[in-house]
This record gives C-alpha cells, structure tokens and sequence, in this order.
C-alpha cells in the first residue's frame, strides 16, 4: 500500500498545492496528515478570529481540497488529527466526505492486518491555544506559559474561553494516562502511530538552540510497545537542525518531515510503501532517508 505523510501545512494553500500534486505522481493509497492543519492566524492576528478564520478554511479550501483528492487521484482514505494551533478541527466533519477519515485517539484497520492509531496532544508549549496540549506526565518541566491562553467554547459558538493554563493543565491529565490506556496493538509489526509530538531526545524534536521539546511518555510508549513506524510532526525544524527526518527506538522507526521555516515555502513530506518501508521510505527534499 503506497503512504503519503506530512504535517503542519497551517493553512499554506500553496503546501496544499503540492501535497495533491504528490499525490497523484506517486498515486498514493493512503494520505496521513499529523496536525496543524488550520491557519494559525487570521489576517488581524486576533485570537478572538481564530475559529472564525479557519471555519472559512475548512469550509471554502480544505473540504473541497479533500473533495478533489478523492475524485482526482488514486488516493482512498485521507486520515487525520489535529495539532494544537487547530481549535477548529471539529468542524472538519460536520459535514461527511466520503474517505476522509478522523484518526483524533481512534484507530482504524488498513489492508492486510495493518492497523493506524492517532494521538493529537503535546506537552505544554509556550503557545496561547491549550485544546490539544496536556501535562506530559507529573514531572516534566514546562516552557513559560501565557496568561490568558485559550481554549475552545463548548456547543455551536466560535467562541474562545481565557484560560490560566497552569489551573487548566493540571486539571486534565497527562500524555502518559493517555497512552497507558490505549488498547495494546495486537501485532507491533503491523502498527503505525500518527501522533503529532515526536518523542523526547531524539533528532525529531530539537530545536534551535539544542534543547529537546518532544514527549517523554510518548518515547517511553514507544520503548514499551515496539510499533513497526510512527509518524510525528510539531517541531518543524528538527530535520534541518539534527541532519535526520528519521530516527529509531528500538525497532521503531520514527519520522518527522519537517516542515518550512522560513523562506521559500516547499513541502516536506514523505512516501513510502508500507509492507516495504525500509527501501521506500523517501522524503520531499532531503536525500534517499536510511535511520
């Protein structure tokens, strides 16, 4: 089965472009996106618009964007979760489309006893938006936080709630209940994660300056359940900063694409076939991937 992963396209209609365009050279099967699919702005920079702005996305740009993925290529499943800038990301599926799927801490069965989990939450960030972030576990240090920082409002309103996100943080859990929970893949070697933080102290997660910002329970997840691939995003760039996209933990093959930083905007993404994985493993920019 071919695969098309990428992550944190934030509403960059161009990045979109091109993710259509690949797909359809490659003619992929299956498309993972891993978060932070929604413009993390709108044009007054306004938290308050934020919802507002990519309920217009959603509805004008990226369901027709879908739409014509499903029609136009070889693509049949496009399965999804959401990053912590996309506070909007229910409105992705108020209205159905066929093939698109919502992967947010569901799992879902693929050809040949495959199977695809996805896990949306990050450890605290210095970012206001707080839906999709949770306490990593009880002792993991934080970055300084904003205050007010925000969550989504309950119900039907476009409404952001202020939030102190050390009250707020402390009242819902961690990644690590999370994880301990989730059902234990009945075959490891046929198990793909999509989870939008990459694990702690790894080349996926550095940023610039050196430090490591990914998830701690997620790694020791990782070490504990041996999944054949997971596939990360968050950090855009941890690939241009640690010389990988990829990384292993244990038999585990870890993969964070990147994402731009900066300038010319390309996508970085990756393709691959997943009963071949180790030889078809290919990223968008960078050289032949090996880990």
């Amino acid at each position: 089965m071919k695969a098309l992963y990428t992550s944190d396209l934030h509403g960059e209609i161009s990045l979109y472009q091109e993710l259509l365009a690949l797909a359809l050279s490659f003619n992929a099967e299956l498309v993972a996106l891993g978060g932070d699919l929604l413009p993390s702005f709108s044009p007054s920079r306004r938290y308050e618009d934020m919802i507002p702005n990519q309920k217009t996305f959603i509805s004008q740009i990226l369901l027709p964007f879908f739409e014509k993925m499903i029609v136009t290529t070889t693509v049949r499943q496009i399965y999804v979760i959401p990053g912590n800038w996309d506070l909007g990301y229910p409105y992705l599926f108020r209205r159905p489309i066929e093939g698109l799927i919502d992967l947010c801490q569901k799992v879902h069965h693929l050809d040949h006893g495959y199977k695809i989990f996805g896990y949306p939450f990050v450890p605290p960030t210095p970012f206001r938006p707080k839906d999709f972030e949770k306490m990593d576990d009880s002792d993991s240090p934080w970055p300084p936080q904003k205050n007010p920082s925000y969550v989504r409002s309950a119900g039907q309103t476009d409404q952001l709630i202020p939030i102190d996100p050390h009250l707020y943080l402390r009242q819902h859990g961690t990644i690590r209940e999370d994880l301990d929970h989730l059902p234990e893949p009945g075959d490891p070697q046929r198990t793909i994660y999509v989870m939008h933080s990459p694990p702690f102290g790894t080349k996926l997660d550095q940023i610039e300056g050196g430090a490591f910002t990914g998830s701690r329970s997620i790694k020791k997840f990782l070490e504990r359940t041996q999944p054949l691939l997971t596939l990360h995003g968050h950090i855009h760039e941890a690939p241009e900063i640690s010389g990988s996209c990829v990384d292993r933990i244990g038999k585990t093959l870890c993969v964070n694409p990147g994402q731009f930083t900066g300038g010319r905007k390309r996508l970085h993404a990756v393709t691959f076939e997943i009963e071949n994985m180790e030889e078809s493993l290919q990223h968008t920019l960078f050289p032949k991937v090996r880990s």
